[in-house]
């Protein structure tokens, strides 16, 4: 594959030269999720159009998903070559199977999960399984977090885990981190990556020590990154020299492509490595990177536009 930074650039450009065309910072994201697709850069550009098309016909307006994460998830679908019936199929037999299962909402209608689910065969049996790692997953309603929740319980089932055996290694795993004091405020993120991908969380605590170490000295990401990006990367297995390249890939990301930040870092590691293996669990910590990565962007928007009224009031 050619330079992935360039492939991002080209795929962002084709995909606001079409109509419809998602915005700037939506194109951005919608060409990090193809960039590292197998396929033709023209082809790869014309099913994620041809599956937002078929998403708005079938959903609307207002129905999630909506806005730019629409854009995400026909990238999305188009990356695993899944149609757009699979993903509502799963959508609907999920919401059909909700009121039953007793585990409360969905996010975004059920969305988050189908996407996951569809990327295997989201059969009946595979519904019922995600309500089943749904019930043992669920924090207490204190910190609750339904887009964490569907995400995990629905990659785990995709992956074949057992519940059981999912919380428990969870517990372990936070039992590690949260002894740490660096890291025991990232314990529960770090423990739901790290059963996720399979990671050894003495392991994986030891790569986060080294990777925080080296972000604070890569002058690139000072200021730019925190603590919780260093446990992403720690259960990527991302690695010292490999901060170095995101740190490359953002200073010569264009401009217009997204915003400053935190927003900006996470969409330059998307671009700089491979996660969208067609891995459940890479894929659904690769989607879940990507709304973290919109997230920053709308906060880092939304703190410069108070600014602003601030400084003109």
């Amino acid at each position: 594959m050619t330079d992935p930074l360039a492939r991002f650039i080209r795929l962002s450009d084709a995909l606001r030269e079409g109509r419809p065309r998602p915005d700037r910072q939506a194109a951005a994201f919608t060409a990090a999720a193809l960039v590292h697709a197998e396929g033709q850069e023209a082809e790869l550009v014309a099913a994620c159009q041809a599956r937002h098309d078929a998403l708005e016909t079938a959903l609307g307006g207002f129905r999630a998903p909506n806005g730019s994460m629409r854009w995400v998830y026909a990238a999305m679908l188009a990356a695993h070559n899944v149609a757009v019936d699979n993903f509502l199929g799963a959508r609907d037999a999920l919401r059909q199977a909700r009121a039953a299962s007793n585990t409360g909402s969905l996010h975004a209608g059920g969305s988050r999960a189908a996407l996951i689910l569809s990327f295997g065969d989201a059969t009946p049996q595979a519904v019922d399984a995600f309500f089943e790692m749904k019930r043992t997953l669920r924090p207490p309603w204190w910190r609750a977090n339904t887009a964490i929740t569907d995400t995990f319980a629905a990659a785990h089932v995709l992956a074949g885990s057992h519940p059981a055996a999912v919380l428990a290694a969870r517990a372990h795993a936070e039992a590690v981190f949260g002894a740490d004091r660096q890291a025991r405020g990232h314990r529960r993120d770090g423990a739901r990556q790290c059963v996720l991908l399979e990671q050894s969380p003495e392991q994986m605590l030891v790569r986060f020590h080294q990777l925080e170490e080296a972000r604070r000295a890569e002058p690139g990401l000072r200021g730019r990154s925190d603590r919780a990006m260093a446990m992403d990367w720690a259960a990527a297995g991302r690695t010292p020299a490999d901060l170095a390249e995101i740190a490359r890939v953002m200073a010569a990301m264009p401009k217009a492509s997204t915003s400053v930040g935190h927003g900006r870092t996470r969409l330059a590691a998307l671009i700089a490595f491979n996660d969208h293996e067609r891995d459940p669990a890479r894929s659904a910590n690769a989607l879940a990177a990507v709304i973290a990565a919109q997230a920053a962007m709308i906060a880092a928007a939304s703190a410069a536009t108070i600014a602003a009224t601030s400084a003109s009031s």
